[in-house]
C-alpha cells in the first residue's frame, strides 16, 4: 500500500514537471468521450455476461 502511495505521487510530479494538468485532462471532451466509450463498453459486456449464465441457468433446470 505504501509502494502505491509512492508511485502516485512520483507520477504526479512526473505530470506537474511536463506541465499536464489532470483537471483539464480529465475534464477534456476526449477524455470524456473515451470514458463514455469505455464505460458503455463494459455495460454491453456485462449485459452479455448476464444473459449467458440466464440462459446457462434455464438449460440446465430444463435438463433436470
Amino acid at each position: 500500500m505504501f509502494k502505491l502511495i509512492i508511485w502516485i505521487v512520483i507520477g504526479l510530479l512526473a505530470l506537474s514537471f511536463f506541465g499536464i494538468s489532470l483537471q483539464k485532462l480529465v475534464e477534456g471532451p476526449t477524455t470524456q468521450a473515451n470514458f463514455h466509450f469505455l464505460f458503455d463498453l463494459l455495460l454491453e459486456g456485462w449485459d452479455y455476461i448476464v444473459a449467458w449464465v440466464s440462459g446457462l441457468g434455464t438449460s440446465f433446470r430444463a435438463f433436470i
